[in-house]
């Protein structure tokens, strides 16, 4: 068997497996982004912390982990908290709405909505604590995952024998380049995450958004899960901003995600991809698309993965072959 039969092999049952066990793999993917993302951060603190050599990735870790609890724990208490607002400022319409005289049709339409809103959300609710025994489970493998990446792949490199016994240099040479790939695109997402947190943070501070901080930090954290973060970080910025401007809170809080979003789509994202994939923003769009459609949430992560992974093998085992 050919090495190129072994690595679509890989991935066929990487696929099965994420349609099967979904978290599992989510949880992998995302442990192998953070790793990668404390990679690079510690590679910057180097710059300026010389010894002792470990302490950088410490402090690499230390920072990362902590950006994302923070984000982590503040999300939902704040979205609880902005939704009881919203519902008492739906309410107080409701209210003012039936000392106006307006057409019942009208009427009907309006607490039609307002119910459908409320039980989406308390259905919304329901949900996500469902979920949290699978949640807790995912962040400790990611936790796990994270810190033995490092090991893994020196396991991997040093019994890739195994995994393409008919020619283990040239499947070596497969797996390093599209690792290498894998991993010079989280390292430029990391700067686009921090341009887009930036954008999103400092928009929330001069519109006198609550909790602009933690808005950035979240738009932060988001940003490494492609096309979907926007909508994550989205649902606070606009809680928030409706909370205290009203419906003008939303425009501005839309203005600000919209700008962050075209700012990163148009200008840092392709730039990003370009150079790292040599594939058009369209085509990864759609293969984000189609797979999130598959996999529901954990597709979205393996989009990039896959593609690369499909990318060079169609260069080294069909063009190449």
């Amino acid at each position: 068997m050919k090495n190129k039969h072994f690595a679509l092999l890989y991935l066929v049952l990487f696929l099965v497996l994420a349609k099967l066990s979904p978290f599992i793999i989510t949880a992998l993917i995302m442990g192998l982004y953070l790793s990668i993302i404390i990679d690079y951060v510690a590679r910057f603190l180097e710059v300026f912390i010389k010894k002792p050599r470990v302490l950088p990735r410490v402090i690499s870790n230390v920072l990362v982990f902590l950006t994302i609890a923070y984000s982590a724990v503040n999300f939902f208490p704040v979205i609880v908290r902005e939704a009881q607002k919203v519902f008492s400022e739906i309410d107080r319409i409701r209210s003012g709405l039936e000392n106006i005289d307006i057409p019942g049709w009208l009427s009907s339409i309006l607490s039609s909505i307002s119910a459908s809103f409320s039980e989406g959300a308390l259905s919304l609710v329901n949900k996500i604590v469902g979920y949290v025994p699978s949640f807790i489970t995912a962040a400790i493998l990611i936790v796990i995952t994270a810190f033995i990446v490092s090991s893994l792949k020196r396991l991997i490199k040093e019994n890739v024998h195994y995994l393409f016994p008919t020619n283990p240099s040239d499947g070596k040479e497969f797996l390093k380049t599209t690792y290498t790939e894998f991993e010079r695109f989280v390292g430029g997402q990391v700067l686009v995450a921090i341009f887009v947190g930036l954008f999103v943070g400092f928009g929330a501070f001069i519109f006198k958004i609550p909790s602009a901080f933690f808005l950035g930090m979240l738009a932060f954290v988001t940003d490494f899960v492609p096309y979907l973060g926007v909508v994550i970080s989205a649902i606070p910025l606009l809680m928030l901003a409706f909370s205290v401007h009203g419906l003008s809170g939303l425009l501005i809080g839309t203005i600000i995600l919209v700008a962050a979003n075209q700012l990163e789509m148009w200008v840092l994202a392709p730039k990003i991809q370009s150079n790292t994939l040599n594939v058009h923003w369209f085509i990864i769009l759609i293969m984000i698309l189609i797979l999130g459609d598959l996999f529901s949430f954990g597709g979205v992560l393996i989009a990039l993965p896959f593609l690369i992974f499909l990318k060079n093998f169609w260069k080294q085992y069909v063009m190449g072959g």
